[in-house]
């Protein structure tokens, strides 16, 4: 755990633990720039003792977010705040990774009236509230995927130039590189291979950031939708970018499920049958070690949560990549890594959900979402996580998130909507 590891561009971790990307959507809701809030959150976990840290999701086109207070790399981006940002991040000697992504069809309507754009116009569908969060996509036209390769490189040139030591491509979780890589991708133009998106979106990133910057990719060990080998896909996805003299990959993130399976943002296991406790996509990991020579470093994420469990992971990969944990104590590598006992808290239990709001497949994550959000506004504002509520969440930051937030309604409109809203229920009721 505490040993260092040298990447095949050079770079060497101190230690063998890593901060994976959380959202933390703390960028400034108007112009999408990084914040002092961020500033001061990474800060923290800058003195935490982690080897390498990636930071939350940050979107390359401002016309596609994930959520409203995304931060965006563009041409239009403050650089200076990217900066902080990265001095901060740097501060106690960790690696710093920016994680760059395009949400797909998963942007939601909280975030965008336009229609999101896809690799085909196939819907998202989020089990029984689907069609009122997201929209039906618009299927990218040739130059559409071409502009989004660019758009991948710019934002990997803005996030080296500001000081970061190199970007994680997410190509995991139901975003829009996953989509490229799986059945949503009907295309039956050029694009229509699976993996020729993300290894073009990874080749303009390597050529942005230089020989000498460390270049990650996530993946999906499984969308456990049962349309696919996972096994076999998550090997020829590896093998094309590790052998790619264009791309040389350092390092590799094995993660796993999307939005629409409800299994991104687990809760209790059981809720979930199929994916078990503990280490889940272990076997995957274990498997790549036994069938490939890869040059690039494995990292497994998805149920470190503890020192044991980190150890455990480091049986199989090079990297344990830890998020939850993360966000209640942004110490925990430091005491894990001196034998000591991090803060361990976990969000409420749940009570049964109506089937007709999504039941608990769709409540657990995203009540899980929202509690490790909240501990991470706490954390960035100087005080310690601590048992929480769902109420807060469910009363004022997701009305907040879908009908208030600023980045997307005029001053005047928000009051308007509520409104009409209250006037529609009189009428109906």
């Amino acid at each position: 755990m505490d040993q260092p590891l040298a990447l095949r561009c050079g770079r060497t971790l101190n230690n063998r633990l890593c901060k994976v990307a959380t959202s933390e959507h703390l960028g400034d809701a108007r112009t999408n720039d990084a914040t002092p809030l961020l500033t001061a959150l990474y800060g923290r976990w800058a003195a935490g003792g982690w080897g390498l840290v990636i930071t939350g999701n940050v979107m390359v086109d401002r016309r596609a977010l994930e959520a409203p207070r995304n931060v965006v790399f563009d041409g239009a981006t403050d650089t200076k705040q990217v900066s902080h940002w990265a001095r901060a991040a740097k501060s106690g000697g960790a690696l710093v990774l920016v994680q760059l992504s395009h949400p797909g069809r998963q942007s939601p309507i909280a975030a965008s009236w336009r229609r999101p754009r896809s690799c085909s116009a196939r819907s998202f569908r989020l089990g029984g509230v689907g069609p009122q969060l997201h929209r039906t996509p618009v299927t990218m036209t040739t130059q559409e995927v071409d502009d989004l390769i660019k758009a991948f490189g710019r934002a990997a040139r803005i996030a080296v130039r500001s000081g970061f030591d190199g970007v994680q491509v997410h190509a995991a979780h139901g975003y829009l590189l996953s989509q490229f890589l799986g059945a949503s991708n009907d295309r039956d133009d050029a694009y229509g291979s699976r993996t020729r998106v993300l290894v073009d979106v990874c080749r303009a990133c390597r050529q942005a950031i230089g020989p000498n910057q460390i270049l990650s990719v996530k993946v999906n060990a499984s969308d456990f939708d049962g349309a696919h080998d996972d096994a076999a896909r998550l090997r020829t996805v590896l093998e094309i970018l590790d052998d790619d003299p264009l791309v040389r990959l350092d390092l590799a993130e094995v993660s796993g499920g999307t939005y629409e399976a409800g299994v991104a943002c687990l809760g209790a296991s059981a809720d979930f049958p199929g994916t078990g406790p503990g280490l889940k996509f272990a076997p995957h990991v274990s498997e790549l070690r036994r069938s490939t020579s890869l040059k690039a470093a494995l990292m497994l994420a998805g149920g470190v949560s503890d020192r044991a469990s980190a150890s455990e992971a480091l049986q199989v990969a090079d990297v344990a990549g830890v998020a939850r944990a993360a966000c209640v104590d942004p110490a925990c590598a430091s005491k894990w890594l001196h034998d000591q006992k991090a803060v361990i808290l976990k969000p409420p239990k749940f009570g049964e959900m109506p089937s007709w709001l999504g039941g608990r497949r769709v409540w657990v994550p995203g009540l899980n979402y929202g509690w490790h959000q909240r501990q991470l506004q706490r954390l960035a504002q100087g005080r310690d996580a601590i048992l929480l509520s769902h109420w807060p969440f469910l009363l004022v930051d997701l009305p907040r998130a879908l009908l208030f937030e600023p980045s997307r309604w005029p001053p005047w409109r928000a009051p308007a909507v509520v409104a009409a809203l209250y006037v529609v229920c009189k009428i109906c009721s």
